[in-house]
């Protein structure tokens, strides 16, 4: 956790930024409307690069959306705190600092979680389970995890999953969604918990951790994963 002296000099910082690239001198009062103009605009550039909505925008970077609505006030003279900007940040990938670009994945530490389980390469016994598993059922579908996404409740990479495509999700459930990013043509893959409205992830990794908003349109559930898991024994060496 942050202290307030921390806080205070991510703050100085950021403001800093701000009017060197602006080409002004660091003065020791800044004009609260000012400030308040450029916290403005650069939730307006995160906005329309994520194209979401101020209160899912601020419940997917983890804080109160009434924040993003006090700053958004034309004439307002409200500003955001520096928490909630490196929040914004780190959501989005654009930094605070004005004309930067955006990263090009459109997400930071968003990855493939799952890819489609291949049965001709795989071990024939693990194939023969997988075809078992699934018998004569339509509207499934396995792959094989590739992120630690999920470590938390056991999914590691290697294992193969079972998904049922028609299956409605309830909260708790292990789903596959479809994510859209900025920069990207095709959506990625990503296994996270169903925790409505969110999508949330089970790991150590903070990027992973980010909750993702269910919008159906950038971020789609696919499938919720059925409890059966296979990891293949790797080859004595």
């Amino acid at each position: 956790m942050q202290t307030n002296k921390m806080i205070t000099i991510n703050l100085y910082c950021i403001l800093a930024r701000a009017q060197i690239i602006a080409g002004r001198p660091i003065v020791a009062r800044a004009d609260p409307h000012e400030t308040s103009r450029q916290h403005r605009e650069y939730v307006r550039r995160v906005l329309d690069h994520t194209r979401m909505k101020p209160t899912p925008l601020a419940e997917a970077a983890g804080f109160s959306a009434s924040s993003l609505s006090r700053v958004l006030k034309e004439d307002s003279t409200g500003t955001l705190h520096a928490r909630n900007i490196t929040k914004l940040e780190k959501y989005s990938g654009i930094s605070f600092s004005a004309g930067d670009a955006p990263a090009p994945s459109g997400l930071r530490g968003l990855s493939e979680d799952a890819v489609p389980f291949d049965a001709e390469s795989a071990d024939p016994a693990v194939s023969a389970a997988i075809k078992a598993l699934i018998g004569s059922r339509g509207g499934v579908d396995s792959c094989t995890i590739r992120t630690r996404a999920l470590e938390c409740l056991g999914y590691l990479p290697g294992d193969i999953v079972i998904v049922d495509l028609d299956r409605q999700p309830e909260p708790g459930d292990v789903v596959r969604a479809e994510v859209y990013v900025l920069g990207r043509r095709e959506p990625e893959t990503v296994m996270r918990i169903y925790a409505p409205p969110v999508l949330v992830g089970a790991t150590f990794d903070e990027q992973l951790r980010r909750p993702l908003v269910i919008d159906d349109a950038r971020v789609t559930i696919k499938g919720v994963v059925l409890p059966h898991r296979l990891r293949p024994i790797a080859p004595p060496t």
